[in-house]
């Protein structure tokens, strides 16, 4: 029975030092911003309509990169497991808050558009993905490397600047591509190499402070 008690509130503890307040603000703001022009009754073009839909889902994971801050450091570190779980498991509790607000974006984008052609989603779902395990990587490196287990502050910043990067990118190595364009089946290729280039990056940095982690604790 204690065990039973233990593990909850073990959990309770977790859940009380990740920070999702900003996560759930920004996917409610990524939410908003594809309803708005539903709202005000603005149809767009198949163009914009995508334009909009990628200005949400930037919106929506600027609040992530601030998911496996660790501003309880004190109190997590003597938590009966490894730096790693703690980590998988604020990832876990983010990764459930970003694809709910990533599936009302997709299932509203299409109403913001005129054209009568079905508008193809599936082929995007793997965008927000491949873009937070990436600002999760560099969340977690930079938390591990500095003393006050904080990277939020560092990975919102470059989650932008990979979203502009790729923005720009001309249209023979294009990310950011309108569904049913002729390079858009190649563009879902880049998404889900940069989908496992980002995971692993992700278990690197997460190995890389758990070691960290041990060293203090023998010090």
């Amino acid at each position: 029975m204690r065990r039973g008690h233990d593990g909850s509130d073990l959990v309770v503890t977790l859940l009380r030092s990740t920070r999702l307040l900003p996560l759930c603000a920004s996917a409610l703001l990524g939410v908003l911003v594809v309803a708005g022009p539903i709202a005000l009754r603005v149809r767009l073009d198949v163009l914009d309509a995508t334009l909009v839909l990628h200005l949400a889902m930037v919106t929506l994971l600027s609040g992530a990169a601030f998911v496996l801050d660790d501003p309880a450091r004190s109190l997590t570190e003597v938590l009966p497991i490894p730096a790693r779980a703690v980590a998988l498991f604020r990832a876990g509790i983010g990764l459930v808050v970003v694809s709910a607000g990533w599936l009302v974006i997709l299932w509203l984008a299409p109403h913001t558009t005129t054209s009568e052609v079905p508008y193809p989603r599936a082929g995007l779902v793997v965008e927000a993905y491949a873009l937070v395990v990436w600002v999760w990587a560099v969340a977690a490196h930079v938390a591990g490397t500095r003393g006050d287990g904080v990277g939020g502050q560092v990975a919102a910043p470059f989650g932008l600047g990979l979203a502009c990067l790729l923005a720009v990118l001309p249209s023979g190595l294009a990310f950011f591509v309108t569904p049913g364009a002729p390079e858009y089946a190649e563009s879902r290729a880049r998404w889900f190499v940069l989908l496992a280039t980002g995971l692993a990056a992700l278990a690197a940095a997460l190995a890389g402070r758990g070691r960290l982690r041990s060293r203090r604790r023998r010090r």
